[in-house]
Order: structure tokens, then C-alpha cells, then sequence
């Protein structure tokens, strides 16, 4: 069931493979895009991940019902245990030219975090974006995960 659900989100993060385009050339600056994914973090922490399907990618969100939305990040973040402190590791944006699989194209990026929990272990944890037409940043996926 695991193996599913983090095949699924990582299908939605988008986790690597295409050509990537430098943060100052268009959308938001790496810190903005941090900062959004703080944020969409700790509404996935106060158990909010109905709110966070609400502000998804109009694609995700015709894939994905929100009830299933919802349990799936539900089950991803019951994997792992009280966070103490995130950190930024990365930030890469991905530019999609053509249609990759049910991914439309666009900009996307991914922000991963170290986080530092409770009990002295760190995992990471994948958040992914694609930039709106509007020029708004909307979730696209979570993955946590015991390694970079």
C-alpha cells in the first residue's frame, strides 16, 4: 500500500529528468518558493491536506478526488514522526515543453527539505509546485522519505 502511494506522489512530484531553467529567468525567487512550501508543510502537519487539494494544480485536482488527495498525504506524513526543524536542501524548477505522461506542460518546481524530528532521526520531504497561468504557485505533490 506504501509502495502506491509513494509510486503515486512521485509520479504528481515530478522528482527528476527534464532540463531545468535558472531561478532568476521567470515566476517566483527560490526564497518565495521555499517559503510556499514551509507553508503548505505545516498545513500538512495541522492535518489541513484538504486545504492544500483546495490551492492543487487544476491537473492534480482532476486526478485526484480530494478525499483521495487527502488520504493520501495523510498516510505519507503518518510515515514519519514530530518535526523539530526544516531546512531547505534543494530547489530545482523543471521546464516540461511537451505533455510528460499526464503532467502538462509548464514550470514546475520541487523543494526539498531536511527535516530534523523530535526524536534525533532527519528524513526529507518533496514538495512540488507547477506555476499557474495566473503566475501563481499550486501544489502539485508531497513525498516523504528516509534518504535524499
Amino acid at each position: 500500500m506504501m509502495k502506491r502511494i509513494f509510486v503515486l506522489l512521485s509520479f504528481i512530484c515530478l522528482l527528476t529528468g527534464f532540463s531545468t531553467t535558472a531561478m532568476a529567468q521567470e515566476g517566483s525567487s527560490a526564497d518565495a518558493l521555499i517559503q510556499n512550501g514551509i507553508t503548505i508543510l505545516q498545513q500538512i502537519d495541522r492535518d489541513g491536506s484538504g486545504d492544500v487539494w483546495e490551492g492543487a494544480a487544476s491537473f492534480v485536482k482532476a486526478k485526484l478526488p480530494k478525499d483521495t488527495f487527502v488520504k493520501n498525504i495523510r498516510q505519507a506524513r503518518a510515515t514519519i514522526g514530530t518535526v523539530a526543524q526544516r531546512r531547505w536542501a534543494s530547489v530545482v524548477r523543471i521546464r516540461y515543453n511537451t505533455q510528460a505522461g499526464d503532467t502538462p506542460p509548464g514550470l514546475y518546481a520541487n523543494i526539498d527539505y531536511a527535516t530534523d524530528l523530535r526524536d534525533g532521526t532527519t528524513v526529507f520531504e518533496l514538495i512540488s509546485f507547477q506555476l499557474d497561468p495566473n503566475g501563481v504557485w499550486r501544489v502539485t505533490g508531497y513525498v516523504p522519505r528516509n534518504k535524499q
